[in-house]
């Protein structure tokens, strides 16, 4: 407990050096301070140094886990604002490399040899040195180049350390500051904690590169370096090594003579591809993570970070698309909902009016002019504003969207996603359409169909008890009455007007005759001003005398009244 006790203090006076004593109070380490720290620098927090750049140099205090924390919320654009998302994708790790010895004793308990017996050359330099491990670059018997990606000693243990006091703290954090229960923080630590344990684990990492690489078998352009299994374990991957250049080093690949505007088009369909039609994507494509070869072919290097999105989330994903290049307000909203549930309540009609600003942008400028960032940014920041949530996967999509165009654009400035996009978008339809896949979705349904047959007679005796114990509880809202009394305003038929009219009276009398008012008497005015009215009004209006707007505002009036 006295350890735990030092790590909340150590976080609480990085966050309070920092400048950032609010945020400490805010998630309940305000105790966790000691008198004179929060006296001598709490003033901070109104400084010159803006508080994303701060909130970015006390996760760097922190420690490489708490980084990592970082990058994955710069991802997260629903959640927090873009000059935070921006500010924390500079997040460095700044680690030291450790020993070749220490190294070589890994390999051996891993691999049962030495190294040097294991590989023709192994060069006890790192070639990099990350928190979670380092690589060094080697040579195998038959003359392949790979490279070794190995697991620093004591790195899982001071992540599992760093995770658990990281979910703590978001427990904390849920119980004293409404803006982590509304962000339902928890569950996004949760996503970190399996995203770092399986990170930890080299042979997560392999298989990522399997799946990926049997993917793109078909693939001319775009390639996945081969995993040696012999060769890896969980603290050690050994995988083929990549040459090539930096896919925005413009000057090496006008030099070499490559169609610059052909690598920015071949990477993008692919990585859509990833995306829309197979489902599993490579999460981190910056531009260290893929080189060119002078033939043009693409490599894609580092797969610790993919996303997984099944197929009812592509649907939605193409739906939204589909949407939005029809300037289609309510299909837009429908399949936004289907994408980002929201966390609570909705108010459908401010998200609706959100929506059609944003179709607005985008028929004030051609498609091809119009970044695909700066999308990202309206739906993000519309997300925010009506508290819908992504999944995480789907937040990581958003983000190496921004990646592609990025690299995109670095290679040839006219490049336009829309245009790739628009050649991917059939395939992914046809693949989601294709017979085999309704089948699978036929079978889901039907297992949902069949659960949901069997519970539905014990929630039905649920359900009548409840109503025989509390009865039921009707709330009208008068607002949202306004849209169908205006169409039936403007409707011909009075005839049918005055009946249907008439029956909503009826009804609403019904309703609130039926509820008490707080001292348990019924409300006679009310009553009588509703009900009393309903069969004159139904009559005058069956009879066309009166425009349908008197009745309108007879409803409006008598409910705003209650």
């Amino acid at each position: 407990m006295a350890s735990v006790t030092a790590r909340y203090r150590r976080i609480a006076e990085v966050l309070v050096r920092n400048g950032m004593s609010a945020l400490a109070d805010q998630i309940g380490l305000r105790d966790h301070m000691t008198g004179l720290v929060y006296r001598h620098l709490s003033g901070d927090d109104s400084g010159p140094v803006p508080g994303p750049m701060r909130l970015r140099r006390a996760l760097e205090d922190l420690g490489p886990t708490f980084v990592k924390l970082g990058q994955m919320l710069s991802t997260r654009r629903d959640l927090l604002p873009l000059e935070y998302t921006s500010e924390l994708e500079k997040l460095q790790t700044s680690t030291s490399p450790v020993t070749y010895a220490q190294i070589a004793e890994t390999i051996r308990r891993e691999l049962g040899a030495d190294p040097h017996e294991l590989f023709s050359h192994f060069d006890e330099v790192p070639l990099a040195s990350a928190s979670i491990g380092q690589a060094h670059r080697a040579r195998l018997r038959d003359g392949t180049e790979v490279i070794v990606k190995v697991r620093k000693p004591g790195a899982a243990e001071m992540i599992h350390s760093d995770l658990d006091l990281i979910r703590s703290l978001a427990a904390l954090a849920s119980r004293e500051w409404s803006f982590a229960r509304d962000a339902d923080i928890e569950s996004v630590v949760a996503a970190f904690d399996r995203m770092m344990r399986r990170e930890l684990d080299y042979r997560t990492e392999a298989d990522n590169a399997r799946r990926l690489r049997r993917n793109l078998a078909e693939d001319r352009t775009v390639r996945v370096p081969r995993v040696y299994r012999e060769l890896t374990t969980s603290e050690v991957l050994t995988e083929q090594f990549v040459t090539g250049m930096v896919i925005t080093d413009t000057a090496a690949l006008d030099a070499a003579r490559i169609n610059r505007r052909k690598v920015a088009h071949d990477a993008t369909e692919s990585l859509l591809r990833m995306v829309l039609v197979d489902g599993f994507f490579h999460a981190d494509p910056h531009p260290g993570n893929l080189f060119v070869e002078t033939d043009g072919t693409i490599w894609l290097i580092d797969f610790g970070m993919v996303g997984t999105l099944s197929p009812q989330v592509r649907e939605h994903l193409l739906w939204l698309a589909f949407a939005l290049g029809r300037q289609d307000e309510d299909g837009a909203v429908s399949a936004l909902l289907q994408l980002a549930p929201p966390r609570g309540g909705v108010d459908r009609r401010r998200l609706s009016r959100d929506v059609s600003e944003l179709l607005d942008m985008l028929t004030e400028k051609p498609l091809g002019e119009i970044s695909v960032a700066a999308v990202v940014e309206r739906i993000t920041a519309l997300l925010r504003r009506h508290r819908l949530q992504l999944p995480s996967d789907v937040s990581a999509l958003l983000r190496m969207l921004v990646l592609t165009e990025s690299s995109a654009v670095a290679l040839d400035p006219g490049f336009q996603v829309a245009t790739v996009l628009e050649e991917v978008m059939p395939i992914a339809m046809g693949e989601l359409l294709s017979p085999e896949a309704l089948a699978r979705r036929a079978a889901m349904a039907g297992r949902t169909a069949l659960r949901l047959g069997t519970d539905l007679p014990q929630r039905a005796l649920r359900l009548l008890d409840d109503y025989e114990s509390r009865g039921v509880d009707v709330h009208i809202d008068a607002a949202d009455l306004d849209k169908v009394i205006t169409r039936m305003e403007n409707t011909a038929d009075r005839l049918i007007v005055g009946m249907t009219m008439s029956a909503l009276l009826v009804g609403i009398s019904t309703v609130l005759a039926s509820q008490p008012s707080a001292g348990g008497r019924m409300r006679d005015p009310l009553l009588i001003g509703a009900g009393g009215t309903t069969a004159l009004m139904g009559m005058l209006l069956a009879a066309g005398a009166g425009p349908v707007r008197t009745a309108g505002r007879f409803v409006r009036r008598n409910l705003r009244g209650s």
